[in-house]
């Protein structure tokens, strides 16, 4: 075995142990972390597998051997992308279902199968043996065309994961910044790596993305240790934003609408996210067929609204206005709806219970002396 190849096994034994060492890190403390655990356990089992199927591999003599363990390899390889997707959704707050989980897993399994029946259509590789300059381990092949629909699968999972975590980097404090690098750094060395393999900057007959994947451990294991991850994530806006029971309404410096939470929808059902970037006096007027009935200024103030729904109901509203400041330094406010209405109907009941006889329905004595002194004021 000559430096090279031992080199090669060695890179892609230390991402296997390592991605192993994550795999039960985290299964062995599971009770202690957030659900995030279970899809980063799948993740990382899953590189490992791929890992130390590529090693044995490169051990190979013969063709058999070599396909054997190309087999092993598509047990893991084509199940770790979509599995790190669900893990960084998971952790930028998109609530993971089963049928996401049976939806990305699709693909590889039919990779998995497409390797193992190889033999027998070729749809996978056209050509898959022994290369005939270097020899065993290295290999000779030529895609097919399941090959081209696995390899953008995997590319595109790996990707989205990517752009998921970089479009959470300004929401993010920067004390859990170190976690969105880790996650980011986890995404891209991959895909770097299989686009310079896939140019032919590599060695010939080698996988290299293996190889390199010891970058991406490394960077978990960092994060779990500097910065807490899973024990200490940034929570999701949007989970927050939306389990918030009053109506918020976000406008920008020219009042327009920018954003809304959910119990802003349930009060208001004609609100619409095709809305976003209209004025809110118009938005107003679509909603309840008037104007907004105080002025929108960018100070922190207080009012209460009596509005009626379509079925004549009448609800009241405390309408508090409050002003934002973005991260780029620009203005807007924000509008919070409180439903006052059972609060007023209790507070009027109460009014009428004290100034009123409950025989007579006239002023009692309590009411007399009160409105003799307002009289007595004037």
């Amino acid at each position: 075995m000559n430096l090279d190849l031992t080199a090669y096994i060695t890179l892609i034994c230390t991402s296997g142990v390592l991605n192993l060492y994550l795999c039960f890190y985290v299964f062995i403390k599971r009770h202690h972390y957030a659900n995030i655990a279970h899809l980063f356990i799948l993740h990382t089992g899953f590189t490992t597998i791929y890992c130390m199927g590529a090693a044995f591999s490169l051990l190979s003599v013969n063709l058999e051997e070599m396909k054997f363990w190309t087999v092993i390899q598509y047990v893991g390889m084509p199940f770790s992308p979509p599995a790190g997707l669900l893990f960084v959704m998971q952790y930028v707050g998109i609530k993971v279902r089963k049928k996401h989980i049976f939806a990305l897993f699709i693909i590889p399994f039919i990779s998995l199968i497409m390797v193992a029946t190889n033999d027998w259509h070729h749809f996978h590789y056209r050509v898959f043996e022994i290369d005939p300059v270097l020899g065993a381990p290295y290999i000779h092949q030529e895609i097919g065309t399941w090959y081209m629909i696995h390899g953008m699968f995997i590319f595109s999972s790996m990707f989205v994961a990517f752009l998921l975590a970089v479009y959470r980097w300004k929401e993010t404090a920067k004390a859990y910044r170190l976690q969105l690098i880790a996650l980011m750094v986890g995404q891209l060395v991959p895909i770097v790596t299989a686009f310079v393999y896939l140019m032919g900057f590599t060695p010939q007959g080698i996988d290299p993305v293996p190889m390199v994947l010891w970058i991406s451990s490394f960077l978990y294991l960092w994060s779990i240790n500097s910065s807490r991850m899973f024990t200490v994530m940034p929570v999701a806006k949007d989970a927050i934003f939306n389990s918030i029971n009053d109506g918020v309404i976000v406008l920008d410096e020219a009042y327009r609408l920018i954003e809304f939470n959910l119990a802003s929808k349930n009060m208001f059902p004609q609100l619409k996210k095709a809305m976003f970037g209209k004025r809110f006096a118009d938005i107003w007027f679509t909603l309840s067929g008037s104007s907004f009935p105080f002025t929108l200024e960018n100070k922190n103030s207080s009012q209460e609204l009596q509005l009626f729904s379509g079925d004549q109901s009448q609800y009241t509203y405390q309408v508090r206005t409050s002003p934002l400041q973005y991260a780029n330094n620009s203005h807007g406010l924000l509008l919070i709806f409180t439903d006052i209405t059972e609060l007023k109907r209790l507070q009027l009941k109460l009014e009428n219970q004290a100034y009123y006889d409950e025989l007579t329905q006239i002023y009692n004595r309590r009411a007399f002396f009160q409105h003799s002194k307002q009289a007595s004021i004037r």
